[in-house]
């Protein structure tokens, strides 16, 4: 007698646990708002974020500059990248790539770069806190503690303007510079 009482009362949990499961399952999709499926970590004025990216300007079928980072955030139309290296391309001489803690780019074509800015174009390397790149003009200009260093030369500067389609870099504002070694030739 107890063990029909006792398997009546296991058929009753076991149709109580099945009954239960049906009951959430039919009703879980209910209870989920589709604003909830969506959130995100991500601030709320970030409009997308992406990781390694690699970003390629152009100009009448030439490459003007190549961009590489691993992690980028695009806000109100700009592309904020952190940390950057880009790769400027002038219409004469070599490549020079350009390495910062910061940047973003403005109309897909624009370039603004800040914090430890490394610049080389052999055999000169470039520092500087500010960077800013014109797709229109083709140049950069740079802000803020610039230093010029190789062949034995430093020069120092406030401002450098360089003019990638000509290739003419004009330092101004506090220019101070210290030859390091002197050529061998020298007299």
């Amino acid at each position: 007698m107890w063990r029909i009482s006792l398997r009546i009362i296991l058929i009753l949990v076991i149709a109580a646990v099945i009954g239960g499961m049906i009951v959430i399952l039919a009703s879980y999709r209910y209870w989920l708002k589709p604003s909830r499926l969506m959130e995100s970590k991500i601030e709320s004025h970030v409009d997308i974020g992406l990781k390694k990216v690699h970003h390629v300007a152009m100009k009448n079928g030439r490459k003007l500059w190549d961009l590489h980072t691993s992690s980028v955030s695009r806000i109100l139309d700009q592309s904020h990248f952190s940390p950057l290296t880009v790769t400027l391309y002038p219409h004469t001489g070599n490549p020079i790539t350009m390495t910062g803690e910061h940047g973003y780019v403005t109309d897909n074509k624009n370039i603004e770069v800040s914090g430890n800015i490394r610049i080389k174009q052999p055999p000169w390397n470039f520092l500087c806190n500010s960077l800013t790149y014109s797709f229109t003009r083709h140049h950069a200009i740079g802000r803020d503690h610039i230093a010029v260093t190789g062949n034995g030369i430093t020069m120092t500067a406030e401002t450098l303007h360089y003019d990638l389609s000509s290739g003419v870099l004009t330092m101004s504002s506090t220019v101070a510079l210290t030859v390091n070694r002197m050529p061998k030739n020298y007299p």
